[in-house]
């Protein structure tokens, strides 16, 4: 386990929940052996604003009536993640009728216990036409300084493990097909787009050369939304396109980025060289 990163300070007066939000949720936390959680102010500001989102929209949902995903409102709010969650529910009118909701769901409940996270935020909102109140919950782990690396090198080890039980020889690590595939994730974050196409009509062997690789063939998979490096793999290799990549018996070296915060949430890109 990793030392859990300093919050960013919420002042007293900002705290959404003075009626014990965080003690419920540390409290069925630790229960499960999961570490407490911290309020981050940055979170508590994008779910402010997501919980206004929805309830001018009078609906739920990870896209707010304004265009922007929670996503990218962790990132605006200045939160780098290397994991997030959330929770959009409306309905409960206290905090503790919130957390005892999330805990009545396995999904949800699974969440909020969730080991990974060290950060949280909470806010809720009213829609004054209907009465309802909108409620958003984030929680995250932030980036830190060798995150990029094991989470790519647990990307890599997934996949030469797929390798091998197909009989396949493992790809080895290109840190040139790594950089072309680090910035393709960070583009398609950054310009809000998901495809083998960049805006500027790049596409993967151009990124590869611009990069410096020179390697004869080139392959590349994407993807967005996956929250971890098994289930980006797990949903590759369930799609037959992209299994084929993983298993095409040329390639011999590979390359993975990933990045937080577009539409969707991480995007992934697995770039294949020979």
């Amino acid at each position: 386990t990793w030392p859990a990163p300093s919050a960013s300070p919420l002042p007293r007066s900002q705290f959404p929940a003075p009626d014990g939000f965080l003690d419920l949720v540390n409290s069925a936390r630790t229960a499960v052996g999961s570490p407490p959680v911290a309020l981050d102010a940055r979170l508590v500001s994008a779910a402010r604003a997501h919980a206004g989102a929805m309830a001018s929209a009078g609906s739920l949902g990870v896209e707010g009536s304004d265009g922007l995903s929670l996503y990218q409102r962790v990132t605006a709010a200045g939160y780098t993640y290397l994991t997030v969650g959330e929770h959009l529910v409306s309905g409960p009118r206290t905090p503790a009728e919130f957390v005892r909701y999330c805990l009545s769901e396995e999904q949800s409940g699974r969440t909020l216990r969730d080991p990974a996270f060290l950060h949280a935020g909470l806010a809720y909102v009213g829609d004054g036409r209907s009465g309802d109140i909108y409620w958003t919950a984030l929680w995250a782990r932030p980036l830190t300084p060798g995150d990029l690396a094991r989470t790519a090198a647990e990307v890599v080890g997934l996949t030469n493990r797929e390798r091998a039980d197909a009989g396949l020889p493992p790809l080895a690590t290109d840190p040139l097909l790594t950089t072309a595939a680090q910035a393709h994730s960070a583009d398609m974050v950054a310009r809000a787009f998901y495809s083998h196409t960049s805006p500027d009509g790049s596409r993967p062997w151009d990124r590869a050369a611009a990069a410096g690789a020179r390697r004869r063939s080139i392959g590349e998979n994407i993807a967005c939304g996956q929250r971890s490096p098994a289930e980006v793999v797990d949903g590759w290799m369930n799609s037959p396109g992209h299994r084929a990549n993983i298993l095409k018996p040329d390639f011999t070296h590979i390359g993975i980025g990933f990045a937080g915060g577009g539409p969707a949430g991480t995007y992934w890109t697995q770039l294949f060289g020979a």
